[in-house]
């Protein structure tokens, strides 16, 4: 029996929202551990400081204050490095087109992938030698697709501009609001409200 579609529709990602919804991301999952390892490696340092100014002179004791203190930068300089390497490599995003489609129990989001013809794809050697069985491949359109059941390990936080699908310790996924109706937008927030509980995250202006 084919479960029942709440929710399908097709969108784009603009640049500068993925970027806003990455920083939503690192504020939210990413800082507060970093923020706690940084100040428990400042701790570490003053203790040695303190250490030192009681007169101990272990080229130790100054070794670990400079590697906690070092530490402590990296845990800030690291997430923001990440977020510039990341927004760089996805540089065109606009372009793709993406799909969602809400049901019961899970999101299933894809990559939409343009057909190609066989006259601009160049052939693997596997193809040439299966012919017959490659024949008609590309001619159609086909999508890349990631099932997200809504469980205990995804958490929604719900933006103004948009939508962002966190499955734990692993990966997000951005749906922008400007491509779906108001009627639509109310739907899903319904939705994840009822399913997701307190993993059900809603953000005002």
């Amino acid at each position: 029996m084919e479960e029942e579609i709440i929710v399908k529709k097709r969108y784009s990602i603009p640049y500068e929202m993925f970027g806003n919804a990455f920083s939503t991301f690192q504020k939210r999952f990413v800082y507060p551990r970093n923020i706690l390892m940084a100040a428990i490696l400042v701790i570490a340092a003053v203790l040695n400081i303190i250490n030192i100014a009681r007169g101990s002179s272990s080229k130790i004791a100054y070794f670990l204050v400079f590697a906690c203190l070092a530490l402590a930068c990296v845990n800030f300089i690291n997430p923001m490095k990440l977020k510039k390497n990341l927004m760089e490599s996805i540089k065109g995003i606009e372009e793709d087109v993406f799909e969602m489609t809400l049901s019961a129990d899970k999101i299933v989001i894809g990559t939409v992938l343009e057909p190609v013809s066989e006259e601009e794809r160049q052939k693997e050697e596997y193809e040439e030698v299966f012919e017959d069985s490659a024949e008609g491949n590309g001619s159609s359109e086909e999508i890349a697709e990631t099932e997200i059941y809504l469980n205990d390990g995804i958490i929604v936080t719900d933006k103004p501009e948009y939508f962002m699908v966190y499955i734990k310790k692993a990966m997000f996924y951005v749906v922008p609001k400007k491509d779906f109706s108001e009627e639509e937008i109310t739907i899903m927030q319904v939705h994840f409200e009822k399913t997701l509980g307190k993993n059900y995250r809603k953000y005002e202006k």
